[in-house]
């Protein structure tokens, strides 16, 4: 195979060609496979030893529609995983609490938010704390399961 080049640069004994746009694929793919599918930056590296004009972009194409590449790139799909959904009984069964820091958006000493949920019909009750220390969100808890019953399972 011959290919039409014209001398661009000469210094140094370094002679670089400029590929016309006919014989561009060839190049890269000659490039691409002397890399063994190397990646971008293997193919930028070889190409700029010989050739001047081929682009990062030609090549991102390239290599995009190699299909040796695209089997290398694919990760395989984790067997095994399933994920089993929670099942509740009933109301007040299962509650999640959770405390959410605000303390970039106090209001007055208030500085964290309890957000308890009902995991079966997702009734939330929020109260306003002002620290997160363990009696305070357990008189609020209190408070909370004095309304609608303690929760058989507390997350």
């Amino acid at each position: 195979m011959r290919f039409r080049y014209e001398i661009l640069l000469c210094k140094h004994e370094l002679v670089l060609y400029y590929v016309t746009i006919e014989d561009t694929y060839d190049v890269i793919k000659r490039a691409h496979i002397a890399t063994s599918h190397g990646g971008r930056d293997r193919m930028i590296k070889e190409t700029a030893k010989k050739y001047a004009n081929i682009s990062r972009e030609a090549l991102e194409l390239f290599i995009s529609y190699c299909e040796e590449c695209q089997k290398k790139r694919k990760r395989p799909v984790t067997k095994g995983v399933v994920v089993q959904p929670i099942l509740t009984d009933g109301f007040s069964s299962r509650g999640q609490v959770d405390l959410n820091d605000m303390q970039s958006m106090a209001q007055g000493s208030y500085k964290w938010i309890m957000v308890y949920q009902d995991h079966l019909t997702k009734f939330c009750v929020l109260r306003p704390l002002s620290s997160k220390r363990a009696a305070e969100v357990a008189h609020h808890l209190t408070d909370i399961f004095l309304l609608f019953g303690p929760p058989y399972i507390l997350q």
